[in-house]
């Protein structure tokens, strides 16, 4: 088994992945187990929730636990939960344009690029209102 190069969103197999109806699978089950801890999804920066949204992002922290498996050529999506962010889809394109565009996030572990970002994403909610 193998990681492609899942390090940049706009990457074939990233999109590929997307597709994918393991990680269909794994998204509803990121949603139902949260919910079955007592939490509603909500968007990390705005709290926007799913119940409100009717549908939410999840982004990756981490791409340790999407596998790609030569010998079945099949996806496998065994991302831990707190590997998975539920955002909007505004402020997770947001994210993404800072992340995947910006030189000076360029070699970040992608855990810390997200907390950083998230971060100034609030706090610019915060005094702009939006």
């Amino acid at each position: 088994m193998s990681r492609y190069g899942l390090h940049r969103t706009g990457s074939t197999k990233y999109r590929d992945y997307l597709r994918s109806a393991q990680w269909g699978f794994r998204r509803v089950r990121w949603f139902r187990d949260c919910r079955a801890r007592g939490f509603e999804p909500a968007c990390q920066v705005c709290q926007v929730t799913l119940a409100e949204a009717g549908t939410l992002d999840l982004h990756h922290v981490s791409y340790a636990g999407v596998i790609w498996d030569e010998k079945t050529q099949r996806w496998k999506a065994q991302e831990a939960d707190d590997e998975l962010m539920p955002m909007c889809r505004r402020h997770h394109q947001q994210l993404h344009q800072m992340m995947d565009g910006r030189k000076e996030f360029y070699g970040w572990d992608r855990r810390r690029a997200t907390v950083v970002i998230i971060g100034w994403l609030v706090n610019r909610l915060a005094r702009d209102g939006g």
